[in-house]
């Protein structure tokens, strides 16, 4: 479809510019369309002279093959209700990425994980295990990785669709040749997985200008699976979601005592839990332990999730159990640590928010001292951003339970007068932790709960 064909990318904003660079020596011509109109006049300047011709206003469609734009976008954006009207084929920003990448990565294992939430610890504890005997590389929110080193390649990548080109290529330019890649991908899937994963759909909520639910875009992960691969899926989004494809393998997971699911629990708690699977003929059990590095609990859906994925790769039960108890938590996902004799409970991710906020304070009322949170977001990097009105509720409710509180983020700072004896104002995140660190002394614990980039 998109070969020496006339194509407009739209979105520039949110990985188009990447998707329109790649497309240069594919189609007949690329024509970037600034939707949002935030990229910087020097930054299309740049893509004019690649030969990408660019538009900051809505172009006749009639001009193009075919149009590419993010699910996320406004479905009455003019360009896309010219598209419908005149019968110009529109694809996802997903689907060209599938496009691109269909035959560049043949011969490894690709792995997509998306939902709404555990996307980085299922892919953490994935490539944990995985790595005990494959060459893997993984991007996630936290980095591109390289797990036969245990080094990171590159930061700062986004988990948009158009980012895993740019893994990719970093990659390629290391000279490493992995045997696995997993890709953690917002909003659903590309196409090309070899396996494709669900983690959840709970917390549902509102994309393209509140005109559909995210759950719709991730169902394209079930949608567009290549025949023959296989999808791991919550059960619950499975039920959701309804009838399902023939032609792909399916294994389904629940994170409760649930023995529908092809894996599941049959207990868990903060004392340890065990998770039951049949698949194929197969059953067992795998046994997991109570660490003192982070809270079982809070990581129940990735565990159970990767251990799906695994066993459908047919990696050894053993192997699963051992890496799972070998675990010592992923950094801003629940993990206790200390500073300066203090305990430290690190819940600061991007996918961080009040409920998760909650859950990671009573995790910290199990300890002994004082408690002091660091709550907010560093809003110049993550778009969605921490609710303000869910900020103020939560002070309402569990301030009493708290010696200090440190809000992060400038839309936060008007909430210090809430209670200006309690409650303080940082920059960012590190300012916070010190503060709330100024605010503790030995044995009390600090609970950081900012909404970021890790």
């Amino acid at each position: 479809m998109l070969r020496n064909s006339r194509v407009a990318v739209l979105d520039l904003t949110h990985g188009g510019a990447v998707i329109a660079r790649k497309l240069k020596n594919i189609a007949a011509s690329v024509t970037g369309i600034d939707v949002y109109r935030t990229v910087r006049p020097e930054e299309l300047e740049v893509l004019e002279h690649e030969g990408i011709r660019t538009s900051c206003a809505p172009l006749k469609v009639s001009d193009f093959d075919v149009l590419i734009a993010p699910v996320h976008l406004d479905p009455v954006y003019p360009m896309l209700t010219w598209a419908a009207s005149e019968n110009v084929p529109v694809i996802s920003h997903h689907a060209a990425v599938g496009e691109i990448l269909k035959s560049a990565l043949k011969g490894r294992t690709v792995i997509e994980i998306t939902g709404t939430r555990a996307k980085t610890s299922t892919s953490i504890l994935l490539a944990e295990i995985l790595s005990t005997n494959k060459y893997v590389i993984s991007h996630t929110s936290r980095g591109l990785e390289d797990w036969s080193k245990r080094r990171i390649i590159k930061n700062g990548l986004s988990i948009t669709p158009a980012s895993i080109l740019r893994a990719v290529d970093e990659v390629e330019e290391a000279g490493i040749k992995p045997e696995v890649f997993i890709f953690e991908i917002s909003l659903g899937g590309t196409g090309i997985a070899d396996i494709g994963v669900i983690t959840t759909i709970a917390d549902d909520y509102m994309i393209a200008n509140n005109t559909k639910h995210a759950s719709e875009a991730k169902r394209s992960m079930i949608i567009d699976a290549k025949p023959g691969s296989t999808l791991v899926i919550n059960y619950d989004a499975l039920r959701f979601f309804g009838a399902c494809r023939r032609d792909v393998n399916i294994i389904s997971f629940s994170d409760t005592v649930n023995a529908a699911a092809n894996v599941y629990y049959e207990n868990i708690g903060s004392d340890g839990g065990t998770i039951a699977y049949f698949i194929d003929g197969r059953k067992g059990r795998i046994t997991l332990c109570a660490s003192q590095d982070y809270d079982l609990v809070s990581y129940k859906t990735a565990f159970v999730c990767a251990a799906g994925v695994a066993l459908g790769m047919d990696i050894e039960p053993d192997v699963i159990e051992r890496s799972l108890r070998e675990f010592k938590g992923a950094q801003g996902r629940m993990r206790k640590t200390t500073i300066a004799g203090r305990t430290f409970i690190d819940n600061s991710n991007s996918g961080m928010n009040i409920k998760s906020a909650e859950k990671a304070l009573e995790y910290a009322k199990s300890g002994s001292g004082r408690i002091v949170m660091v709550l907010g977001e560093e809003a110049k990097e993550v778009c969605e951003g921490l609710d303000p009105a869910g900020v103020e509720q939560f002070i309402e409710k569990h301030l009493h339970e708290l010696q200090s509180l440190v809000l992060v983020g400038e839309r936060m700072k008007h909430l210090v007068n809430k209670d200006i004896n309690k409650i303080y104002h940082a920059g960012n995140l590190s300012k916070g932790i010190e503060l709330a660190r100024q605010r503790t002394g030995e044995n009390d614990t600090i609970v950081s709960c900012v909404k970021c980039f890790r």
